[in-house]
């Protein structure tokens, strides 16, 4: 299990600098001129009681107040926790919180949310995640967006033309997941990964100054994620388990045989809800995990 006293992660410690945000945001916004003393750094320590902190936070122009965060593994949470993270930040820095009982309207820089993806779970180039998403009701008084932008090395990707420090960063985590599949260590693959990347010019100056700083982050980093991949294979069990079981009832409530086929059905459609519940992932992808069998593929989908 990772240290969770190391808390800052190569993508925190690389980004926190005017310069690299400046080039960051222009990238996220080209249609604005983004200089880099226009950059107020703004960043969250010890959110919550595990001490997580919030990845990046800036002002840009005293007029808008940017969030960033990065992520290995689509988290359909992020909204819920960039608005906690916004509000932290708005109290920390922008707003003395006496001002809001006055009768003075008390004026702030308006909020802008991004979640840069790297992983294999997104095949577009952007998304969005609303908050609105986690209500039990419609119409509430509330929403935030969230951007989600595909960060994930590939040639040609847009966002990643755009922006050299962020086109370098992808690479490294890119090089690091390729040595490993060529049947390196983790350790092996970060420090081989480092080399090149100094000997190639690519992060050259920070890798120079934080080599073995960023061996012990991403190590941690890196434990974190096959972690959460456990998590994920036993929320897949849970929910195959859980759907086998109402199936079974469901199939023995009904006993002929026209209940039987029904009760398989219902089972079959209990399955798939709870896994894409235990899962956030799409019916598509539940069934694809389920093994369902195509002939039931057709009445599953439209059913749900």
């Amino acid at each position: 299990m990772a240290n969770r006293q190391y808390k800052d992660t190569v993508f925190r410690k690389f980004f926190n600098h005017e310069r690299e945000i400046a080039e960051l945001y222009q990238a996220i916004r080209p249609q604005d001129d983004i200089r880099e003393e226009d950059i107020t750094i703004s960043t969250l320590d010890d959110v919550f009681l595990d001490q997580q902190k919030n990845d990046l936070s800036f002002l840009w122009k005293d007029q808008s107040v940017v969030l960033v965060e990065h992520q290995s593994s689509i988290n359909p949470n992020m909204p819920y926790r960039l608005l906690i993270y916004s509000v932290l930040v708005m109290l920390t820095s922008f707003v003395d919180s006496k001002a809001l009982y006055g009768t003075k309207l008390v004026t702030i820089p308006a909020p802008h949310f991004y979640v840069l993806y790297i992983g294999d779970d997104m095949e577009k180039d952007e998304d969005t995640l609303r908050l609105s998403a986690a209500f039990k009701e419609t119409g509430a008084d509330l929403e935030l967006v969230c951007h989600v932008v595909n960060i994930t090395y590939k040639e040609q990707r847009e966002i990643l033309e755009r922006c050299k420090p962020l086109r370098e960063y992808s690479y490294f985590v890119h090089r690091v997941d390729e040595d490993k599949k060529s049947g390196m260590t983790l350790d092996e693959a970060i420090r081989e990964t480092i080399t090149y990347c100094i000997a190639h010019g690519i992060m050259k100056a920070f890798l120079e100054e934080y080599r073995e700083e960023v061996i012990k982050m991403f190590a941690l980093q890196w434990d974190a994620e096959e972690e959460k991949k456990v998590l994920r294979a036993e929320g897949v069990e849970e929910g195959l388990a859980r759907g086998r079981a109402e199936g079974k009832a469901v199939g023995k409530a009904e006993g002929k045989a026209e209940g039987k086929a029904e009760g398989r059905t219902e089972g079959t459609i209990a399955a798939v809800r709870s896994l894409m519940e235990t899962l956030h992932c799409t019916k598509e992808k539940a069934i694809e995990l389920l093994k369902i069998p195509d002939d039931l593929r057709p009445k599953v989908m439209a059913l749900l």
